[in-house]
């Protein structure tokens, strides 16, 4: 019998080592290991969402009617006050030290005026806390109505064209377990001019909205956060927004098929932090790379946390 030549013999060990390269270059390599979650049904809601504020919707300016000496307001900040509760005094002609005529109980003359309040409700702020000299019409104290109260938020002026009367605002972190719901009133026509934390100027524009059922606890000027929903989808399917990534003009996942990473094109709906709406390319169940990493490419193998 006749020996292979030693050459076909190097031949035939070289093409049996690259073939030992290739397979465990291909299967038996490292997997990456990824976070995956898996595409589902549920609730998407896309929103803005900003800071905001409480406020009473009916305020009263208390002035001063008449020009004279006031006397020191007796009442705080906080104080519920009924309507024609006798607030302060002016007097329009205080005499001299030595001038008879004082009351000596109230320290207020018998011809001052007296300065009412107009509704019911609370001193939310006295504008003059000390007795003195006062010019007509210079504002005392504001009284604040707490049985209707809203919620004012500014946002981005790119993002109030998207909002309108009627839109559901979801109110969270104003100190109870659940959000509150209400319903935005009104858009106010102007923009004006507001500096971000970063340091740069924003054009903004108020949004106020009122709640569906205020909570008696709330009080005017709290601080609140404010989703204002776009749209609203109940029973949709979802992905996680984090697994979203562009390339070019259009949507991609990694979809997880075995234990190979699979690119996957999907074409989405609306979107909020959490989720994306998912209107083709993808099936309920299946799972998919959550924050791809640089490494991972159609067909790496990889192994979920």
């Amino acid at each position: 019998m006749k020996l292979p030549e030693r050459k076909h013999i190097y031949i035939a060990a070289g093409g049996l080592a690259f073939l030992m390269i290739v397979y465990f270059a291909l299967f038996r390599s490292e997997a990456v290991r990824v976070e995956t979650a898996v595409v589902s049904r549920g609730e998407v809601l896309s929103t803005i969402d900003a800071e905001g504020r409480t406020r009473y919707h009916d305020r009263f300016t208390i002035t001063a009617p008449i020009s004279g000496k006031m006397f020191r307001i007796q009442l705080q900040e906080g104080d519920r006050v009924p309507r024609g509760f006798v607030l302060t005094h002016i007097d329009p002609s205080p005499p001299r030290p030595t001038e008879p005529g004082r009351v000596p109980d109230t320290g207020v003359y018998p011809y001052a005026y007296k300065v009412f309040v107009p509704e019911d409700g609370i001193l939310t702020k006295i504008f003059v806390t000390s007795e003195g000299i006062i010019q007509a019409g210079t504002p005392i104290a504001e009284v604040g109505k707490p049985a209707r109260i809203e919620i004012v938020t500014d946002i981005l002026s790119a993002d109030a064209i998207r909002v309108e009367p009627h839109m559901t605002v979801l109110v969270d972190n104003w100190g109870g377990d659940s959000s509150l719901r209400g319903r935005v009133r009104n858009v106010e026509p102007k923009a004006f001019t507001k500096i971000s934390a970063l340091g740069v100027e924003e054009q903004r524009v108020n949004v106020v909205a009122d709640f569906d059922e205020p909570p008696e606890r709330l009080g005017d000027d709290y601080k609140v956060d404010v989703r204002i929903i776009l749209w609203e989808g109940k029973d949709v399917l979802r992905v996680p927004s984090s697994a979203l990534f562009r390339i070019d003009e259009e949507w991609y996942v990694y979809l997880v098929s075995g234990s190979r990473a699979r690119l996957r094109k999907v074409e989405i709906g609306n979107r909020s932090p959490s989720f994306t709406h998912v209107v083709s390319g993808l099936e309920e169940g299946e799972s998919v790379v959550l924050h791809p990493p640089n490494n991972v490419a159609d067909g790496t193998r990889v192994s979920a946390n």
